[in-house]
């Protein structure tokens, strides 16, 4: 029974205390309100004294197939969407390209809005554009699904004071990306079309090289061929006439035999007159350096036979009287001016019996005609410029005002409270 009044005092006490609590928080709400109200005004002049921040974006996706087209059109390089619109994402992202783009267009000074003097530009500079960064697109479930059928563009974007400033800067970087990308690409092309047009002039020189070889081979081989021809018509020619001088030597002997014979019968002249006036059979048949049935001792006569031997014996050469020598001569002086063997030796240049050398040298116009910049080429297509943002993405001055106020206010609950707990109870005896 007495634990059960002690109870109900306990929570009598109780009640009495939170009465005496919201008492205590009427009677100090001005204080409560001044120092929430202290409190707040010092977070909205905080919040107004604070310097904006703004985010400068910009968009952009693959090059176009016309442009991978063009990079390629000379057949030496290979490249994709993917391998070129890469070589602009590492550019974009490049501290260099960067730290140039800033220095190059005088950002500087944009940046530097306050004209403070700068120590160190190169912390100014990576304190500007540390925030740079370069996103790839976030593709949910179904987007990835989907992303075959349409491209999601990648981004940039960068934070800074200026939101005029910072969107000038990002399109200024992209555009450089593009441009380095661009000139990188011309860059190795030349190199490409520079190595080709060596490797050309190595084939050329080889191929020319090799024409000449061959053409020095065949001329010996010519030379060769000629040589054992005029060995075998000389060959001939010698065996003609030793055939010839032979023939004139045993007819030399057969002469001598008759103009004998026809002086020991006493037929000293010829008897071409005899034959003539009908003294002979009319059935011969005579012919001047030739008979039939009758023996020449007895036709020319002693006289006629000597006078023939004495001919034969002072013939100094019998080529007159060798037919074949004119087609052997005919044929020794054709080999000995070979006009085939001529032009070869004195042709200077054999390029233009070459077929290769003439399509090198098509292909070599065609490299030399296109070292020129690509125009119309791009490493990306924008989707979206950089435009100037109205609204900074931080501070919240809103949230930073609501936290201070309820803040304070709960600092200023609590420390009333405090008060209330440290004051003396003025019941008790002093």
């Amino acid at each position: 029974m007495e634990q059960s009044k002690q109870e109900v005092q306990n929570f009598q006490k109780g009640e009495i205390d939170l009465r005496a609590i919201a008492y205590s928080l009427i009677a100090r709400k001005f204080l409560i309100a001044g120092l929430t109200g202290f409190v707040t005004i010092l977070a909205i002049l905080y919040a107004l004294n604070l310097t904006p921040s703004y985010k400068a974006i910009s968009s952009f996706t693959s090059p176009s197939s016309s442009s991978i087209t063009n990079i390629n059109r000379l057949n030496l390089t290979s490249e994709t969407k993917d391998s070129v619109f890469g070589k602009f994402l590492t550019n974009l992202s490049s501290k260099d390209l960067q730290k140039k783009v800033f220095i190059e267009g005088d950002f500087i000074t944009s940046f530097n809005t306050d004209n403070i003097p700068i120590d160190d530009v190169e912390a100014f500079i990576y304190r500007a554009t540390k925030s740079v960064s370069v996103h790839s697109p976030n593709l949910n479930q179904a987007q990835k699904k989907l992303a075959f059928l349409t491209e999601l563009p990648y981004s940039i974007t960068i934070e800074g004071n200026s939101a005029e400033t910072i969107s000038e800067y990002l399109n200024t970087l992209v555009t450089l990306a593009n441009s380095e990308t661009i000139i990188g690409l011309i860059k190795h092309n030349e190199l490409k079309i520079s190595n080709r047009l060596y490797e050309i002039s190595l084939e050329r020189d080889l191929l020319i090289e090799e024409a000449e070889k061959n053409r020095f081979s065949k001329i010996e081989r010519i030379k060769e061929e000629d040589g054992q021809k005029i060995r075998q018509i000389n060959d001939q020619i010698d065996r003609i006439r030793y055939e010839a001088k032979e023939n004139r030597l045993n007819q030399i002997v057969v002469l001598n035999d008759s103009a004998k014979l026809a002086k020991s019968l006493g037929i000293i002249e010829n008897n071409f007159k005899l034959i003539n006036d009908g003294g002979a059979k009319s059935d011969l048949t005579i012919a001047i350096g030739e008979s039939k049935d009758l023996p020449e001792w007895y036709l020319y006569g002693e006289k006629a036979l000597i006078k023939r031997v004495e001919l034969l014996e002072n013939r100094i050469s019998d080529d007159p009287f060798i037919p074949e020598l004119v087609t052997l001569n005919n044929q020794l002086n054709e080999v000995k001016n070979n006009n085939l063997l001529k032009t070869l030796k004195m042709r200077q240049d054999d390029s233009p019996f070459i077929d290769e050398i003439a399509k090198l040298d098509i292909e070599k116009t065609r490299l030399k005609s296109r070292i020129v910049g690509m125009n119309g080429v791009s490493a990306m297509q924008i989707s979206e410029i950089s435009n100037p943002q109205k609204s900074p993405i931080k501070p919240n001055k809103r949230k930073i005002v609501l936290i201070a106020f309820f803040g304070s206010f709960m600092m200023s609950v609590l420390f009333v409270l405090i008060m209330d707990v440290l004051k003396p109870d003025e019941k008790d005896p002093a």
